[in-house]
């Protein structure tokens, strides 16, 4: 059954090229922009019969899978840096024109005319996140986000499934499934296997899990004495490099000695140190200290992000504890690792890390939240300022030093 949209939207620049080569059809062209998120019409929720992959929901209508959960918290916490993240919606049209008005506003407007061969083609997941934070009324105001459009007019509808494959293949596969597909993580898996919270694990596209296998990979990472070993560097330039720690990983499996093994046999106790930090750490904020910039919930104890599971420690976190606070309190436990047996290939606790946590999460926290306040209450900025990861380091050290260790 053919359906029939007329859709218009804002932008401000608009270019146009000729597809060098598609068919008989010379007609067929490629335009490009950047539009709004909250702009991009609703209406291509009904156009998406050319697309090979619909967005998967789970019971609460929220989008599942670890990508598309990444591109609502890139909507929702880095909403200016959106456009350079995200690689876009893909459309086919009909016919699209770009009129400019007057102030030097332009408007795109977008012809679908068959529900078989136009709509959206790729960018299903981006649509779907950008809708998911719109209807929830949870946005940052105001919400300062861009997506491009990639528009596809006139093309040969013969070739309309060959395209729309040919995105999805091209686009869908991550770097994390590939490694996955190659056997990069079954180390890790088999260590985790069967422990508490192991099923939440996603090491590839589309697996349920809520903590992603490169968000493992950082914690990892940001306890490597081989990269960070004193008080002289630390890991604040991996802060949401997730490709750039999945090479390290890679990198790293090819060593006669690699640090993913050192710490493999620890690795449960660390991602049960990760929520007991949050578990601790949420009660020495301010419940209605911002933590995004949301126009809703966007504060660490609002009413969505209270009880939140700790997969890995057993119970509840009290709230959205943000991983630019997380990665400096605990990459501070570098210290309190035994260097005589890391350089012997394994990673061992100088004093258990969980009362080490006790005495000094009060101190972490005032530090974190003073770089919270200096930062303008960004915490993903926290997360990039190596004065966070100092300063909590220095604490975990003097903490050792009065009890008779002494660390770099």
């Amino acid at each position: 059954m053919n359906k029939v949209a007329e859709l218009s939207i804002p932008a401000e620049e608009y270019r146009v090229l000729p597809i060098p080569f598609n068919g008989s059809n010379s007609r067929s062209k490629l335009a490009t922009c950047f539009v709004r998120v909250e702009d991009v019409p609703e209406e291509l929720k009904d156009w998406m019969e050319v697309n090979p992959r619909i967005p998967r929901s789970n019971k609460q209508k929220k989008l599942s899978g670890s990508v598309a959960r990444q591109i609502v918290r890139t909507l929702r916490e880095e909403p200016h840096i959106f456009a350079l993240k995200n690689q876009g919606i893909y459309l086919i049209v009909e016919k699209t024109e770009f009129t400019k008005q007057s102030g030097g506003q332009g408007i795109v407007t977008l012809q679908l005319t068959d529900i078989e061969s136009h709509g959206l083609v790729n960018g299903g997941h981006t649509f779907c996140a950008i809708r998911e934070v719109a209807e929830d009324d949870d946005r940052p105001d105001p919400w300062d986000a861009y997506v491009r459009l990639h528009i596809y007019e006139s093309v040969d509808s013969s070739l309309i499934t060959e395209i729309a494959e040919g995105l999805n293949r091209s686009l869908q596969v991550d770097n994390p499934s590939l490694e996955n597909l190659q056997g990069s993580f079954d180390e890790i898996k088999k260590h985790l296997e069967e422990k508490p919270g192991s099923g939440q694990i996603a090491y590839r596209q589309g697996d349920p899990g809520e903590v992603d296998i490169e968000q493992v990979l950082t914690y990892i990472n940001l306890l490597n004495l081989d990269q960070f070993p004193d008080r002289k560097t630390h890991p604040h330039k991996i802060f949401g490099q997730k490709k750039a720690v999945l090479q390290t990983f890679i990198e790293d499996k090819k060593k006669e000695s690699p640090v993913f093994k050192r710490i493999l046999p620890r690795l449960h106790e660390i991602l049960v140190l990760t929520d007991l930090i949050q578990q601790l750490g949420v009660d020495k904020f301010p419940g209605r200290i911002k933590v995004s910039d949301t126009k809703n919930n966007n504060r660490l104890r609002s009413p969505s992000n209270k009880n939140r599971p700790a997969y890995f420690a057993g119970g509840t976190i009290g709230g959205n504890f943000p991983l630019g606070w997380l990665y400096p309190m605990l990459a501070a436990f570098r210290a309190n690792i035994n260097p005589r047996a890391w350089k012997e290939g394994k990673l061992e606790w100088l004093v258990d890390p969980e009362d080490l946590l006790k005495q000094t999460i009060d101190e972490m926290a005032r530090l974190v939240r003073q770089e919270h306040d200096d930062n303008k209450g960004k915490p993903a900025e926290v997360g990039k300022k190596e004065a966070a990861y100092r300063g909590c380091y220095s604490v975990m050290v003097m903490e050792l030093a009065q009890r008779g260790f002494v660390t770099s």
